[in-house]
């Protein structure tokens, strides 16, 4: 009978707990985003929740992110930019990003802005978790013979978090595909002069 309650309000469960995870920080709505490609794991409707974790978080103040903006590279966005889109054009879990004109040369870039406190937040979260996962495996060791290593899962995703978090990640990876494309380019052109 329980089960059967649970099953009907799956959906409508799931919602509140993409709301909750969303209150809780960038941590927990990249937890939701893992789980949210599981389905070995959770039933259709609850994924169909936890994926709007994928593209539909709330952005954070853009005066905010102006001002992270403007401490980080020490001018105004005026001095910088020609054009910076008022909303952002994005947000997700650990930034968001604008849309902007540079005032140097016109190019066209977008601005990725970490959430503000995001490392704080990110790093205290996953040290009360690791605590918790200690207690956890405790108990999982006493009861059962589950041999599920959880210090390592966390802190596979404690990587994964600060390896994200590290912009200059990103920008490596955005350069090799530019490279790699050019490369591809090269090699199609000389192929077809032949």
């Amino acid at each position: 009978v329980l089960t059967g309650r649970l099953a009907e309000r799956q959906a409508e469960l799931a919602a509140d707990a993409v709301a909750d995870l969303q209150r809780l920080g960038p941590t927990f709505i990249k937890l939701g985003q893992i789980l949210s490609i599981r389905p070995d794991v959770l039933p259709p409707p609850v994924l169909a929740e936890l994926s709007k974790l994928q593209d539909r978080i709330e952005p954070f103040s853009s005066q905010e992110a102006r001002r992270l903006v403007e401490r980080e590279l020490g001018q105004s966005i005026d001095a910088l930019f020609s054009e910076f889109s008022e909303q952002p054009i994005a947000a997700a879990s650990l930034a968001q990003v604008y849309r902007a004109k540079l005032r140097s040369n016109g190019q066209e870039v977008a601005v990725k802005v970490q959430r503000p406190a995001a490392l704080s937040t990110i790093s205290k979260d996953l040290y009360v978790m690791r605590r918790g996962v200690g207690v956890y495996e405790q108990l999982v060791k006493r009861f059962t013979a589950q041999t599920t290593d959880y210090q390592q899962l966390l802190s596979t995703f404690a990587e994964g978090l600060y390896t994200e978090m590290d912009f200059r990640n990103e920008v490596g990876a955005v350069s090799g595909v530019r490279d790699a494309a050019h490369e591809a380019a090269a090699v199609s052109a000389e192929v077809c002069t032949l």
